[in-house]
């Protein structure tokens, strides 16, 4: 891609050693005598120099380009040495070109120049970090999802006819939850992470009769751990594709074991997540999918047993929930050198949840977001992350909104690695 950015450039130093052989060289004379052939002409002189400084440059950028091809590729293709004497064809003959090439500088703007991109990548389980890199990320994010709910105390006579007492309700949910996110390269392709959520959360209901109730609750939620590999990197019509697994514990507040003023922060069903992700760049853009399945296992819970007789009666539930299957679709944008745009679309599918082997009504789940996020490198090694989604469906909150602070350390290995694709 590069190489081909560059070709018009050689072209141009190559079509301009014509003009300036022309330009610099002696004018016309008579027959020069013995004494005049032995000495050397210096406008000459000067013109071999300039076609040396000109195939020099040429042999530097051609370098670079090498040199990027094989980093973007990951190491498929051979890199180019700078020992190397490559043999250019000059205007009039070819010249052996010895010049000595320094990528250091070069290094260092390629860096720059997509980190922003990466970053939006690795947040989407797209790219991983070098090995030996750390990144911390402390994102908050909120939540409001709100619900009508209908009760009606009678029966029908027809479908547009109810005798009875009807009630309604609305329900307005609100979540403000940070989330501290660790993130550490691993030799051979991997990455591990961990994820510790934590917030408040309130819920406020509504009656026809408009009496207010909140209830809330503050605390630690379900902590995940998980684990990536990259087993195929980018070359030719093969996207990058990657290998995720997580497992979520139930360190949260379940909703099974709930004061009457709190609120659940976690789910109290253990979960095992697998992901697969692909990624293809089509500069600026990079384009990403992601398909994954969950798996939540079963447990048992202490709930009230409906008793008319004995309204405070329990039992111990068998719950098996349902399983979920989802994708995500979007791109990435590389505004500049700083500044990225994301658009994705999530959704994702859930089983209805089991107790004691019977369909619990109104458990299946569909959710679908529309998102859309920036990245921005205000400094080396610091982004801050915007992320705003819209829910699409009954089922997923009608807004979420979240900023990220992600910054990384260098623990071992080289510092200004090039993240690997």
């Amino acid at each position: 891609m590069l190489r081909q950015r560059l070709l018009p450039i050689l072209l141009i130093l190559l079509v301009c050693a014509g003009p300036i052989a022309a330009q610099t060289a002696p004018a016309t004379k008579p027959a020069p005598n013995t004494a005049a052939v032995q000495a050397k002409d210096p406008i000459d002189v000067k013109l071999q120099e300039a076609l040396r400084e000109r195939d020099a440059i040429i042999r530097n950028l051609l370098e670079r380009v090498s040199e990027l091809e094989w980093r973007l590729n990951g190491g498929f293709t051979s890199p180019a040495k700078v020992d190397e004497k490559p043999v250019l064809t000059a205007a009039s003959s070819s010249r052996v070109i010895n010049s000595v090439v320094s990528t250091s500088t070069y290094d260092n703007t390629e860096r720059q120049a997509t980190e922003a991109l990466d970053q939006a990548l690795i947040v989407r389980g797209g790219l991983l970090l070098p090995s030996g890199t750390l990144e911390i990320d402390n994102t908050t994010s909120y939540l409001s999802a709100s619900a009508d709910h209908v009760t009606v105390d009678g029966f029908a006579l027809l479908p547009v006819l109810v005798v009875g007492d009807i009630t309604s309700e609305r329900v307005r949910e609100d979540y403000l939850l940070p989330a501290f996110t660790a993130r550490l390269g691993l030799p051979h392709k991997f990455q591990g992470d961990f994820q510790i959520p934590y917030g408040y959360e309130l819920i406020r209901t509504v009656d026809a009769e408009n009496v207010q109730t909140s209830s809330s609750s503050f605390g630690l939620g379900d902590i995940s751990f998980g684990l990536s590999r990259q087993f195929v990197t980018e070359h030719g019509k093969w996207p990058d594709m990657l290998a995720n697994v997580r497992f979520k514990t139930t360190t949260g507040k379940d909703p099974y074991n709930l004061a009457s003023s709190q609120v659940a922060l976690g789910t109290g069903f253990p979960g095992l997540q697998g992901n697969l992700t692909m990624a293809k760049s089509s500069d600026p853009v990079v384009f990403f999918g992601n398909l994954n399945y969950t798996a939540n296992l079963p447990a048992n819970h202490t709930v009230p047993a409906n008793d008319p007789t004995n309204p405070q009666a329990t039992m111990v539930g068998h719950f098996n929930p349902g399983s979920s299957v989802g994708f995500q679709i979007g791109s990435i944008l590389a505004l500049n050198p700083e500044t990225s745009m994301t658009v994705s679309w999530d959704q994702r599918f859930t089983r209805s949840t089991q107790l004691n082997g019977v369909d619990i009504p109104a458990s299946y789940l569909v959710e679908g977001t529309l998102r859309l996020g920036t990245s921005y490198l205000y400094a080396p090694g610091r982004t801050i992350d915007l992320s705003f989604g819209v829910g699409l469906t009954p089922d997923t909150p009608n807004l979420q909104f979240s900023v990220g602070l992600p910054f990384r350390l260098g623990l071992w290995g080289p510092k200004q690695k090039k993240l690997e694709r």
